[in-house]
């Protein structure tokens, strides 16, 4: 059996989604039942919290492999630490963690650092491990839409650095096959989507499918600053964003194409173009994301 963790979230309920689709069972961690939406043919919930170990022992009764997803919080290290010293007590076989592209205990970021950190704690706890390593995920778009929709520009402090942002659906579908195929050991792997886009491109794509001119305006970090916690995202968060922009707009690591996992696994990874087609409706702003905060939409389950 399978445990998923961080499953109510943006990449979790995406992994949910795709053992469904797949007619394979498993076992969903939550740590608030009443943030499921709707009960899934073969997905067994269980209540418990990373942050609480006592909780954690009935979750992983009966599981052999872990998907190993949480918020990024202050205490991200912490629960996923939980989760993998619990695991490797109770016979766990093999833990997938979702990390982060640039995973460096060096990284101006501070969820890199966070995420390098439990990387480490994970290959040294005596378990099997793979490691996938996402770039930004298109979704995170999402969150410029209201900005987009209302002055047709898409206001980032990126200069004119490449993206090669990610879908999660498509890491979904990698962790599924890693974690169902027995596989992968002790390899790490970075993803991204095929292409590196800048900011200019992504928005000759985004007019395409809104049917209105969207134009990047390459504002300052200051004034994106302002405007995420005008939007309502916690100062903290907004701290981060602003380092990992610099990381962004100085060409880290997520401007370079890495689809070496696709290719292993037989998959083909989702362009820009062929995501904002699929999100049409929400990108001209007549329906709202489920699970990523956005300006506007008042869900505080933040991502990056």
């Amino acid at each position: 059996m399978i445990l998923i963790t961080g499953a109510t979230g943006l990449t979790g309920s995406a992994v949910v989604r795709e053992f469904v689709r797949q007619g394979r069972p498993a076992r969903i961690l939550v740590r608030d039942p009443a943030k499921i939406r709707a009960s899934a043919p073969g997905i067994e919930t269980v209540q418990a919290d990373l942050l609480v170990p006592d909780t954690l022992p009935a979750a992983l009764d009966g599981i052999d492999t872990v998907v190993l997803i949480s918020g990024a919080d202050d205490r991200m290290v912490e629960a996923q630490g939980n989760l993998i010293d619990t695991a490797v007590t109770h016979g766990v076989d093999h833990i997938v963690k979702v990390s982060g592209m640039g995973a460096d205990p060096r990284s101006p970021f501070r969820f890199g650092r966070f995420h390098a950190q439990i990387e480490h704690h994970l290959q040294t706890a005596g378990v099997g491990w793979t490691l996938l390593r996402p770039s930004q995920f298109m979704q995170v778009y999402y969150r410029e839409i209201p900005t987009m929709l209302a002055d047709g520009t898409l206001a980032q402090p990126l200069g004119d650095a490449r993206l090669a942002p990610i879908d999660v659906e498509d890491i979904a579908k990698v962790a599924y096959l890693i974690a169902t195929g027995g596989s992968h050991r002790s390899a790490s792997y970075e993803m991204t989507g095929p292409e590196a886009l800048t900011m200019t491109e992504v928005c000759a794509i985004l007019t395409s499918v809104v049917g209105s001119p969207v134009r990047y305006v390459d504002i300052a970090p200051e004034d994106k600053h302002r405007r995420l916690r005008a939007a309502g995202l916690p100062p903290r968060f907004a701290d981060d964003l602003d380092d990992l922009f610099r990381l962004r707009r100085n060409g880290g690591p997520e401007s370079h194409v890495a689809v070496e996992v696709f290719e292993q696994l037989g998959l083909r990874p989702t362009s820009f173009a062929e995501f904002a087609q699929r999100s049409a409706t929400i990108l001209r702003g007549t329906s709202a994301p489920e699970t990523l905060w956005a300006s506007g939409w008042q869900n505080t389950d933040a991502a990056s």
